[in-house]
C-alpha cells in the first residue's frame, strides 16, 4: 500500500447528480447509481490502475476493478456517491473488507493517511507499526498468500536485477551510458504506476549493490535530474523494516 493522491472529482459528478444519486440509492439500495464510467476512469487514474490497498494491477485478466466504499453504503447512504468515500479496489480487497465499519474501526484510507506511517515490511509480508495499521493489516488480510507471493516474484526480480547490473559494471573502470539506461530501466519499474511498488522500491534501496552502482554513476557524471527523480519517487514508497507495534 503506498499514499495516493485523490483525482479531480470527475465532471459527472456534479452536485444536482449526487443528490439525485443519493436519493435513488436511499429509495433502492440494489440500485448501483455509483456504477458510471466516468467515475471508473477516474478512480483508475488516481491510482495508476492499481487496487488501492494491495497494489495490485486492475483491468487485467483475473483482476477488474470493482469501486470500493470507504464508509459502508448501506451504513452511510449520503456517502453512496461522495467522491471522498469511493477508491479503486481488486475484488479480494472489496470482498475482504466486506462489512467492515471504517468509523467503528478505523483504517487506512491511502488517499487520506500515508500508509508508511503505519505500516512495515519483513520477508514480503505486511506488519503494523501502530494500531491503525494493525486493524487495517487484519481487515484486509493484506498477507494473505495472494499477495505475499506475488510481492516476493517483483522483490526478487529487482534485487537480481541489481545484481546483474552490479556485476556487470564492477569490472569496469568507467561507465557508460548504457549502464546509466539499465538501471534507470530497473528504478522506473519501482515507481508508483506499477503493480507492488512500495516492495519493488524497498528491495532496491535495501540493497548494497544499488548504492554501489549509484556511487559509480555519479562519480562517472552519468547520473542526471532524471536518474536522481526516480530515485527520490521510488524511495518515497519504501516500507521501513518491520518495528514492534508503539
Amino acid at each position: 500500500m503506498i499514499k495516493l493522491e485523490r483525482g479531480k472529482k470527475p465532471e459527472y459528478l456534479t452536485d444536482a447528480q449526487v443528490e439525485a444519486l443519493t436519493k435513488k440509492f436511499k429509495a433502492n439500495s440494489k440500485d448501483a447509481v455509483w456504477k458510471h464510467k466516468g467515475i471508473k476512469r477516474a478512480l483508475l487514474l488516481s491510482s495508476n490502475s492499481k487496487c488501492a490497498f494491495c497494489e495490485c494491477e486492475l483491468m487485467v485478466s483475473g483482476s477488474y476493478m470493482e469501486i470500493e466504499h470507504f464508509k459502508l453504503k448501506n451504513d452511510y447512504p449520503d456517502e453512496v456517491v461522495s467522491w471522498e468515500n469511493l477508491l479503486p479496489s481488486c475484488k479480494r480487497c472489496n470482498t475482504t473488507k466486506g462489512s467492515h465499519d471504517v468509523v467503528a474501526e478505523p483504517i487506512i484510507n491511502p488517499f487520506d493517511i500515508n500508509p508508511k506511517d503505519h505500516l512495515s515490511q519483513s520477508k514480503h509480508r505486511i506488519y503494523a507499526k501502530t494500531p491503525l495499521g494493525e486493524s487495517t493489516t487484519v481487515a484486509l488480510n493484506l498477507n494473505d498468500e495472494s499477495l505475499t507471493r506475488p510481492r516476493f516474484f517483483v522483490s526478487d526480480y529487482v534485487t537480481n536485477k541489481i545484481e546483474e547490473i552490479y556485476q556487470d559494471i564492477s569490472s569496469k573502470s568507467k561507465l557508460t551510458r548504457h549502464d546509466r539506461n539499465k538501471l534507470s530501466t530497473l528504478l522506473t519499474s519501482c515507481q508508483a504506476d506499477h503493480a507492488f511498488s512500495a516492495f519493488a522500491s524497498t528491495a532496491l534501496h535495501e540493497s548494497y549493490e544499488y548504492v554501489d552502482v549509484v556511487t559509480k554513476l555519479k562519480t562517472d557524471k552519468l547520473w542526471d535530474e532524471q536518474m536522481e527523480e526516480l530515485h527520490q519517487c521510488s524511495l518515497k514508497l519504501i516500507l521501513d523494516r518491520r518495528e514492534k507495534i508503539k
